[in-house]
């Protein structure tokens, strides 16, 4: 699975992306990424991602079967970080969380949906049964943005997100049946083998 890693991948502006999972060497260069956010972008993060501190437990307890961070990359500068977060349970169904920060200065050039089709089709090739985006209501791009992957919304938590004012705001509880997907995947390919084994 991350023995596809690195890959590159192109920006609707033609810019090269490199894609890559987090790794321990990751920290200053993370921290500095996270450091350029606009203080709006890391309301509702859940960590304090501006303390090293908080960086430095990330890459030390770096551990895939659980979260898979993917990094995109260009000229050495962290532009983006995604991650797969599986949630902790012995018995099926295997849910998965997905969470995306892009860089301002690389924001409406499709960076954001290319980081989220990564982590759908890694959580597709690790046989998730489903997938969970939970966004703040406010975040109209990022929903539109799930909604267009799939996602559909399936409840909304009043005053369940504080950001880091303390405020509380509405959060958008979305998901994306990944077995569903995948039957249809299946019914596809053999209606065209069908079809060919006809001719």
């Amino acid at each position: 699975m991350l023995r596809d890693y690195p890959k590159e991948v192109i920006l609707k502006s033609g810019e090269k992306v490199i894609l890559r999972p987090m790794v321990e060497e990751d920290k200053q260069k993370l921290l500095e990424f996270f450091l350029r956010l606009p203080e709006e972008d890391r309301l509702f993060l859940k960590d304090d991602v501006t303390d090293p501190k908080v960086i430095e437990s990330w890459v030390k307890n770096l551990n895939y079967d659980h979260v898979i961070p993917i990094l995109a990359e260009i000229d050495d500068r962290i532009i983006g970080d995604a991650t797969l977060h599986r949630r902790t349970t012995d018995r099926p169904p295997k849910i998965g969380e997905i969470r995306i920060v892009t860089d301002k200065d690389f924001r409406r050039r499709g960076l954001g949906t290319l980081l989220a089709k990564e982590i759908y089709y890694l959580a597709l090739s690790l046989k998730f049964n489903k997938l969970v985006a939970e966004v703040v209501e406010d975040q109209h791009t990022v929903l539109k943005t799930c909604e267009s992957l799939g996602f559909r919304q399936e409840t909304i938590l009043k005053n369940r997100a504080i950001d880091i004012h303390g405020k509380k705001h509405n959060l958008v509880v979305m998901t994306e049946d990944v077995d569903a997907l995948w039957k249809a995947i299946e019914d596809l390919i053999h209606k065209d083998v069908s079809h060919y084994s006809r001719e």
